[in-house]
């Protein structure tokens, strides 16, 4: 029986909390692993006020009052929900993923060489992974702004071992003239950590918790997704932010983000149409997004385009800045609210050629990857109900990965 199995049930149970720039999701999330895809019992997601802000520091008080109110919610409605549906009441196990500004994944690469063979041991790639993992320490003590923002590492992983150039599984009985480990560690702001931690103690004492940057689980899920492509770029959208993830040879080895998403465009497109903010945002969920601005006039038009213009320059500097010397891979796997992939589809695609003077293909995670092993009807019910895009990737990292031994959790 497995760790977190109930009873004589094969299904195990979760609660999965995904912390977005501008909302915080909860979620109750049931894992037969003799199905394909996970089945959500329950969810609510709780989005911060679409309004104007002056800081960072603004829309992380209304994420902390978003992640109680959710918190809340799953404490009283997603406990009856669960028990009506299962019968079950326990629930053994959190996951929580941390979205940028939050959050952030640093890969390192630590490398040993010799002039004369030496034997891969444990011994010997645990002490270069100590050595990655203090390397993570001290740019976030030595980065003034990564410092103040006060950040602590709470998940890493081992992302590929390889000796002479190839990648391997460390059995002690290989020898090799040079080693290279290649580490990730996600890293989170304190007072989310605390809070909760505060909540878990006081809502789901005894449960099991892991805490992830969001990006780790997008790598973990379309890399098991997307079988046979080791090359592709990963973007993720959020309200506030946009991060992208550099995948080489199949490994996750670069991240980096800007804190401005599609609430931050929505707020640019409302003051320059004086229109609401909440109409501004429906705009981005069109098809059509350039037909739906013939209405206007062409001084707010050339407006329109200037902001479009600076987003697509911002995504661009995102794409040039890789950890390397190559240019973003020419695949590309877009997340963003389901509504809003199409407008973000377009603007990845212009913005990656502007980086690279290459032609690029997007491709939207949600309508393309994650509900490929549903039913027809299942992926009706997915469209019809609106279901949340950043909760699949959750739930399905948690259906395949679960509290992965491959993690290091602090």
């Amino acid at each position: 029986m497995g760790l977190f199995s109930l009873s004589k049930s094969k299904t195990k149970y979760g609660v999965m909390v995904d912390i977005g720039s501008g909302s915080v999701l909860c979620a109750i999330v049931a894992s037969d692993q003799e199905k394909k895809h996970p089945e959500i019992i329950w969810s609510k997601r709780e989005h911060s006020p679409l309004r104007k802000i002056d800081s960072l520091s603004d829309s992380a008080k209304s994420v902390m009052t978003s992640l109680i109110n959710a918190l809340m919610a799953l404490d009283s409605e997603g406990r009856k929900v669960l028990k009506e549906k299962t019968g079950q009441s326990k629930l053994p196990f959190i996951q929580v993923t941390i979205a940028a500004p939050w959050s952030y994944t640093a890969t390192k690469i630590i490398s040993y060489q010799h002039s004369d063979d030496f034997e891969v041991t444990d011994e010997l790639v645990e002490e270069l992974l100590r050595t990655a993992g203090q390397k993570v320490q001290e740019e976030m003590l030595e980065n003034e702004r990564i410092h103040e923002l006060g950040l602590s590492i709470v998940a890493r992983t081992t992302m590929q071992i390889v000796a002479n150039g190839y990648p391997i599984i460390v059995t002690g009985k290989q020898k090799a003239q040079t080693l290279k480990v290649i580490q990730a560690s996600a890293v989170a702001q304190e007072y989310l950590i605390d809070a909760i931690a505060d909540a878990q103690e006081k809502m789901l004492p005894g449960t099991d918790l892991a805490q992830y940057s969001f990006m780790l689980p997008f790598f973990y899920t379309l890399r098991d997704l997307a079988e046979g492509v080791t090359e592709y770029c990963l973007v993720d959208i959020t309200y506030e932010a946009t991060e992208i993830g550099l995948i080489r040879d199949g490994v996750l080895n670069y991240c980096t983000h800007t804190p401005y998403g599609s609430f931050s465009l929505a707020r640019d497109i409302s003051e320059a149409l004086s229109v609401p903010l909440e109409e501004a945002f429906g705009y981005l969920n069109t098809e059509d997004f350039e037909s739906l601005l013939e209405q206007y006039t062409a001084e707010q038009k050339t407006k329109i385009k200037e902001i479009i213009s600076k987003y697509q320059t911002r995504l661009a500097e995102l794409f040039k800045e890789t950890g390397d010397s190559l240019a973003i891979p020419k695949r590309i796997y877009l997340h963003s609210n389901l509504k809003t992939e199409t407008f973000f589809n377009k603007q990845i695609i212009a913005a990656a050629s502007q980086a690279t003077s290459m032609q690029h293909a997007a491709y939207n995670v949600t309508k393309e990857l994650l509900t490929k092993n549903y039913t027809s009807e299942e992926i009706q019910a997915f469209g019809d109900s609106g279901q949340d895009t950043a909760l699949l990737i959750s739930a399905q990292f948690f259906h395949t990965h679960g509290k992965s031994d491959n993690f290091e959790y602090l």
